[in-house]
């Protein structure tokens, strides 16, 4: 665990997500659940395999941690095409092992569903500390408070000083808001300039590291 230099009680994690130690709370950002199932229906080959893969990481995770509550950070789900029979069984089970509370903060992908499969509580935003609120869109974050975000799915491209570049996932920190980097594993993610005053921190070999932003 990498602990934030603005809240000592939060740490960031290699896997791309956020632990609060004084409450316990595992917070992660787009897994799109279904978004294999998703493509193979308009009938393109994905192979399977992301949603199991997913699943069995969220809870090797919070076993690890010691987490007390589960919270997503929106875009669970990727689209009602995704949401198979298989899903809804997989999931199932994975609410049962986790043994958790598990809170979706409601995703712009989640708002495309009438309805979440059972085991679920959907909320706009959610308090997880003192100071600290959850939302989806960083757009969201309102108030004299610390956000934790998703939706952006940031991405830096650290260049060498020649001509290469590595692309690796990050977090992004703007003012006053934490932007996750996206948790599943077929979501892909989207390149972000940071400012002068941004701090980014990317996983690299099972830690996660503070880069400057003049080489992102």
């Amino acid at each position: 665990m990498h602990p934030f230099p603005k809240l000592p009680s939060l740490s960031l994690l290699a896997e791309g997500v956020v632990f609060l130690t004084d409450t316990s709370t595992l917070v992660v950002a787009d897994v799109h659940l279904g978004k294999s199932a998703a493509f193979r229906a308009r009938g393109l080959p994905v192979p399977e395999g992301d949603t199991a893969r997913d699943l069995q990481r969220l809870l090797e995770l919070g076993k690890r941690c010691g987490a007390g509550h589960l919270v997503i950070a929106g875009d669970l789900f990727h689209s009602p095409s995704g949401i198979t029979p298989e899903l809804e069984v997989a999931l199932g089970g994975f609410i049962e092992e986790l043994g958790i509370p598990l809170t979706l903060v409601a995703g712009n992908h989640d708002a495309k569903l009438a309805a979440l499969p059972a085991g679920l509580t959907r909320v706009s935003h959610l308090d997880v500390g003192p100071g600290v609120r959850v939302v989806h869109d960083p757009a969201h974050a309102a108030g004299d408070i610390f956000h934790l975000s998703g939706h952006l799915h940031p991405v830096v491209n650290v260049r060498d000083g020649i001509r290469a570049s590595l692309r690796l996932p990050c977090f992004i920190l703007k003012d006053q808001t934490l932007v996750l980097p996206a948790f599943g594993s077929f979501t892909g993610g989207a390149p972000v300039k940071p400012g002068i005053e941004d701090r980014v921190f990317v996983p690299l070999r099972g830690k996660v590291v503070e880069l400057p932003v003049e080489i992102c």
